[in-house]
């Protein structure tokens, strides 16, 4: 009890030693505090201290400008332990960037992390930085942003503001260099897949020599167009299947067939498995999308069931086999 009393103390005393420190150097700013800051900040506060986040927890309540730049903000906060702030031994001058690293200027509650696809970069206070969703397990109600896994979801939810608590920090600290470094996110690399062909051609290669031949070549006849309409494409799902009369199809409609084939985002099975039903996955039909659903624990495509999964998986790929094809009702008018 002692213990915890003294870290509470200690971190109120260093989160007052920070805020004078960062308002003496914004003083030449002429930032003033915004007086009108929602009184709901003295709530989350108290909740956060409730539950151990003492160190987010004075800092909202002693400088909550340092979040909250208007009563308009929407804002997610992803609360940090006190021993793992403890434990980086950050200096001082670098607590407020260690903050705006963890939070982001929308609002996202747990159900709305879990809508998202795995790898989304979700952007933080910090400009061209961004954290990322690195596992999703919706049925164990798992997610993990930056490989953190968020141990008190919805902890506070009112008006625009979201908090969640954390395992840890989502960024490390370089004692040599004295800086902090914020992980990379995947997905905000430029490219991708499209920029190497011999995966996309091992895909082809693989279906057409393990019983998927008309679908093999329906797809290396659009793979040009492909290619030149999504140049950044970094990753996809593909859903294929043998039951298919391809060669009765027009140019066009057997363009649209293969893409709404394939998904914009690499999804292995247990990916799938743990997606909230009713999840929408975006296809390279533009606009359109196919919905996961499960059934007598079957995963389902837009009510067609995968019956050979991770049947192709490669680092940017991923082949599931379906029973058949999906319903081409809405798209055979579309490309009339």
């Amino acid at each position: 009890m002692g213990k915890g009393i003294f870290f509470t103390s200690a971190s109120m005393l260093l989160a007052v030693i920070i805020t004078t420190t960062l308002r003496h150097h914004n003083h030449h700013n002429n930032r003033p505090n915004n007086p009108s800051l929602p009184n709901y900040t003295s709530n989350a506060s108290k909740l956060l201290r409730s539950n151990g986040f003492n160190f987010i927890s004075n800092f909202l309540h002693i400088s909550p400008e340092l979040f909250l730049s208007n009563t308009d903000s929407s804002l997610t906060i992803f609360a940090v332990p006190d021993a793992a702030i403890s434990n980086l031994s950050i200096p001082p001058y670098m607590i407020k960037h260690l903050l705006a690293y963890h939070t982001s200027p929308t609002k996202l509650t747990l159900q709305d992390l879990f809508k998202k696809p795995l790898k989304t970069c979700i952007p933080t206070l910090i400009p061209h930085h961004t954290v990322s969703i690195t596992k999703i397990d919706y049925k164990k109600r798992v997610l993990e942003i930056n490989n953190v896994l968020i141990t008190h979801p919805d902890l506070f939810l009112q008006g625009h503001v979201t908090i969640h608590g954390v395992a840890g920090s989502f960024a490390t600290f370089d004692h040599h260099q004295e800086s902090i470094v914020l992980p990379f996110c995947e997905a905000d690399d430029i490219g991708g897949f499209v920029k190497n062909k011999d995966e996309w051609g091992r895909m082809i290669k693989f279906l057409g020599s393990s019983g998927f031949m008309a679908f093999a070549i329906g797809l290396k006849s659009v793979t040009d167009g492909i290619f030149k309409d999504f140049p950044d494409l970094k990753s996809v799902t593909v859903f294929v299947t043998r039951n298919v009369a391809l060669r009765v199809m027009s140019s066009p409609l057997l363009d649209m067939f293969m893409r709404f084939h394939i998904v914009t985002q690499r999804y292995g099975f247990k990916e799938l498995e743990g997606l909230p039903p009713g999840a929408k996955l975006s296809t390279l039909v533009t606009g359109k999308h196919v919905g996961v659903g499960e059934n007598s624990k079957v995963v389902m495509i837009d009510g067609v069931s995968i019956t050979a999964p991770d049947l192709f998986v490669s680092k940017n790929l991923v082949v599931h086999g379906i029973a058949r094809a999906l319903s081409m009702d809405e798209l055979s008018s579309m490309s009339r």
